[in-house]
């Protein structure tokens, strides 16, 4: 069951869409080269740690452009920000740095933002990617509502990249929208051609096929789409209305208490795991590991669970059933720094310095910016009785304590979803300026 979980797709994710915008027009070092090579290989970590190396060394506009294009992905963005600034400080403008920022402007909510920064692009020159971002213009217009600007944005797409299988299929859906199903499953049948894994694709597809009159087209590519993905819940319910309404009644009725049944589970889950997080962060520890351990009889790999109630395990000190915990949580997200900080934590308590190092480093490549990590590392040092790289570590979170309104982080919130009402969104879009 899929609840949640896109973050977890992170490698494959940047494979697909960040290693795209690696530029030809960029020198990169010999540690960028490889970096961009173990990105494209899907190990992230491994590209992180070579990107960050670089930047003690020298300026390195394009290692700090990767990296945010990284953090954009694990929707870290005001770390993505940060390193996009520090890409454009001192460089000639490039698209491909606007672009990312458009991207980042997107994510936060920032629309009209985000069209300024593409348009910047645009005229700055996009190369081999502009195709890439006259999508990304299209899906902020749609966003916007601006439905005549959106279809613009995404036939210049096609225009420049026929293949571009997002932009026939965000085509298609707006053709549906406008009520013109003959042309909309024409894009989208183009879609499947070349990409039949998108999301959203097989319910799209159903959607024109029941407009146009075609109920045993529709049912067809529904089954398919949710044969293909079970978690599918759109294909689901639109095969489940199609089936009752032409008078399939046995079936629909049953697909459409399956899909009840998933809705259901997935907010049952969701809540449950709410409640269990604001267990453990008012000190009912025992309650919050009863709760969290409901949410994972029914999502067994739903790693912002694992991750805390790994958590809750370690401050309840059952250290060896926490590092389980934070094993099967690594391995639905490898680029959670808290479960490696944590992991840091019971290896030192349990003695094991080595592996307590290894966990809390690998803690502070993902995230540079924490002081109970290098607090952590200090520590470690310590015990391993290397007291200058203690007091290194020492200083350093010192000196980030220090920062104006530092307040310590929770540790049972860093799986809260980031608010997205409207004024945080405003407080985030009349933040930093661009650059």
């Amino acid at each position: 069951m899929r609840i949640l979980l896109a973050r977890c797709l992170l490698p494959a994710l940047l494979t697909a869409s960040f290693a795209s915008l690696v530029w030809g027009q960029m020198r990169e070092s010999d540690t960028v080269t490889a970096a961009i090579a173990d990105l494209n290989s899907g190990k992230i970590f491994e590209a992180i740690s070579r990107l960050k190396q670089v930047l003690p060394e020298n300026r390195a506009p394009q290692a700090y452009f990767y990296l945010s294009g990284i953090y954009t992905e694990m929707g870290r963005y005001d770390t993505a920000y940060r390193y996009l600034n520090s890409a454009m400080k001192g460089t000639p403008p490039q698209g491909a740095y606007y672009h990312q920022l458009g991207l980042i402007r997107r994510y936060e909510g920032c629309r009209p933002e985000a069209i300024a920064a593409f348009t910047y692009a645009l005229k700055l020159g996009m190369g081999k990617e502009e195709a890439t971002l006259w999508r990304h213009v299209g899906d902020v217009q749609e966003d916007l509502l601006e439905r005549d600007k959106a279809v613009d944005a995404y036939r210049n797409a096609l225009r420049i990249r026929p293949d571009d299988a997002g932009s026939h299929l965000a085509l298609g859906k707006l053709h549906l929208d406008r009520n013109d199903p003959g042309d909309a499953i024409a894009e989208l049948r183009r879609a499947m051609e070349i990409s039949p894994a998108l999301p959203g694709l097989y319910a799209a597809l159903g959607r024109a096929y029941r407009a146009s009159g075609d109920s045993a087209s529709a049912i067809a590519i529904l089954t398919k789409g949710i044969e293909r993905d079970s978690a599918d819940q759109d294909s689901r319910y639109i095969l489940a209305q199609i089936l009752l309404a032409t008078g399939r009644t046995k079936e629909g009725r049953e697909a459409l208490e399956e899909y009840q049944r998933l809705q259901e589970r997935v907010t049952r889950t969701n809540s449950t795991f709410e409640a269990a997080v604001g267990r453990a962060q008012e000190g009912d520890l025992s309650g919050a590991e009863r709760a969290l351990r409901e949410v994972l009889d029914g999502a067994p790999r739903y790693g912002p669970a694992l991750q805390i109630l790994g958590t809750v395990l370690l401050y309840r000190g059952k250290l060896q059933p926490a590092l389980d915990v934070f094993g099967q949580a690594l391995a639905a997200n490898p680029l959670n720094p808290e479960t490696y900080f944590n992991m840091g934590a019971a290896y030192l308590r349990t003695g094991k310095l080595a592996d307590a190092l290894e966990m809390t480093q690998k803690a502070i490549v993902i995230e540079d910016e924490d002081s109970r990590y290098y607090a952590q590392l200090s520590e470690i040092y310590s015990r391993m009785k290397r007291q200058d790289e203690s007091r290194s570590a020492f200083g350093r979170a010192a000196e980030l304590k220090s920062v104006p309104d530092y307040h310590p982080p929770d540790p049972y919130g860093s799986e809260k979803r980031r608010r997205d009402d409207a004024a945080t969104v405003r407080q985030i879009c009349d933040g930093p300026p661009s650059p």
